[in-house]
């Protein structure tokens, strides 16, 4: 079993079959990635992406906007507080957010949340990065913060990378 882990490793660091949520919406494709070999929609219980192989070792939540960050600290906050325990669980556990630092410091422009709800809003950009450091304390969770969708996708390949390598560097060890 062990061998054929090891080699099992060796084919992930080319080519990934990465595993999706199934109720993840206007995600990642991976498509413009040549070593993602497939995007499979799966049901994972925390987390909307990892790959094949990885599946109780890494798992990617994707944040698409500061407005989501937002609910997730607001209204949906005792959901987002037990994904974030399961998280926990994980050697590799990660936030990739398709939005800068600096949109949450000015929260709520670009949020996504239309401006005539603005005036209901009870959290701003400094409480919400406040927060986001307090979460990643408490949990051993890292948020990265990306400039865009695309630029988020890609910093998640580079995660199955990383991953992928620390693995079979330890392996050969």
């Amino acid at each position: 079993m062990l061998l054929y882990f090891g080699t099992y490793l060796e084919t992930m660091k080319s080519e990934y079959i990465i595993l999706r949520d199934t109720r993840e919406k206007n995600g990642w494709d991976f498509s413009s990635h040549e070593r993602c070999k497939a995007v499979k929609d799966w049901g994972l219980k925390t987390g909307d992406y990892t790959a094949k192989g990885l599946e109780t070792s890494l798992v990617i939540e994707r944040k698409a906007s500061t407005g989501e960050i937002a609910m997730n600290l607001g209204q949906k906050k005792k959901a987002f507080e037990a994904e974030m325990e399961r998280m926990s669980k994980f050697r590799w556990a990660y936030i990739v957010c398709e939005f800068s630092i600096d949109d949450i410091m000015s929260f709520p422009e670009n949020s996504g949340i239309p401006r005539k709800k603005w005036q209901y809003i009870r959290m701003n950009g400094k409480f919400i990065w406040k927060r986001v450091r307090e979460l990643e304390e408490e949990h051993d969770v890292v948020f990265l913060f990306c400039n865009n969708k695309h630029d988020a996708e890609s910093r998640a390949m580079r995660i199955f990378d990383e991953v992928t390598e620390i693995l079979i560097r330890e392996q050969h060890s």
